[in-house]
């Protein structure tokens, strides 16, 4: 199953102290909200019904967002997804696991303090630590102040025990995690996810390293429910409308296949 889409892959920016602000509010610019492109829009619902057909299973839906490399669009593209649940009336809740380069709330203009980490480290309840967005039923639970020790967090019976709770009252919970080859978090939490979702860059992921995350990631026993590739180069089909334009350089194609629950 392949589909096209058009929308921003966190292609990096350059960026220092004196235009990091810039940058932020560039990085906004590619988020769904009311003016986003029609054919954009309805992109990120084909992306979500497979998803979902991807997924059969009945109650909470977990689903890790991930890559191989950094600077290859998860974090925009997870806070897209979540956004898309949310318009169906879906209770959502967009996690962001990135302990080491948290990105959420920065994509959000949310208060980056308390988080999960808080919750991990009995500073703070997990309710008290979730946020209310834009979004009507999204909320957001950002990564928290930012541990000395992420991996061992993650990797606690006490993340586990918050991902079970938080499955009670949510219908999906899309995760925002570390890139695989980067540092080991995204393995070590897979055991708590229905899937992940695969980002690939075109033009910059590598296909060694694609394979090698992937590696890990079986060796996990993760379940890959599909790939997502960024920077594809538009389809005409989608028109060149001026509030369009901007997404040219963003578009991005999903694989799906039916991996028949975990392996």
């Amino acid at each position: 199953m392949k589909i096209k889409l058009t929308g921003n892959s966190g292609k990096p920016h350059k960026k220092n102290k004196k235009t990091s602000h810039i940058f932020n509010e560039q990085e906004r610019d590619y988020i769904l909200n009311e003016t986003t492109a029609f054919s954009l829009r309805e992109a990120y619902n084909v992306l979500r019904t497979n998803i979902i057909f991807s997924i059969p299973k009945e109650g909470c839906k977990v689903i890790g967002v991930t890559s191989g490399e950094r600077t290859e669009g998860k974090s925009i593209n997870s806070t897209n997804l979540a956004i898309s649940f949310a318009e169906t009336g879906s209770r959502v809740l967009l996690l962001d696991c990135d302990f080491r380069k948290p990105k959420i709330g920065r994509l959000l203009g949310l208060r980056s303090t308390p988080g999960i980490t808080n919750g991990l480290v009995g500073l703070q309840s997990i309710d008290k630590a979730i946020q209310k967005t834009k979004q009507e039923n999204l909320s957001a639970l950002l990564a928290g102040d930012i541990p000395p020790n992420p991996t061992e967090l993650l990797g606690s019976v006490r993340f586990g025990e918050i991902i079970k709770d938080l499955r009670n009252h949510y219908d999906y919970i899309i995760i925002d995690t570390p890139p695989v080859n980067v540092v080991a978090d995204a393995s070590i939490i897979s055991k708590h996810l229905d899937g992940f979702l695969f980002i690939v860059q075109q033009g910059s992921s590598e296909r060694d390293s694609i394979k090698d995350a992937l590696k890990q990631l079986k060796f996990a026993n993760a379940n890959i429910l599909g790939f997502l590739l960024n920077n594809v180069t538009q389809n005409k089909r989608y028109g060149n409308g001026k509030r369009y334009r901007k997404y040219e350089r963003y578009g991005y194609e999903y694989r799906a296949h039916s991996s028949g629950g975990k392996n």
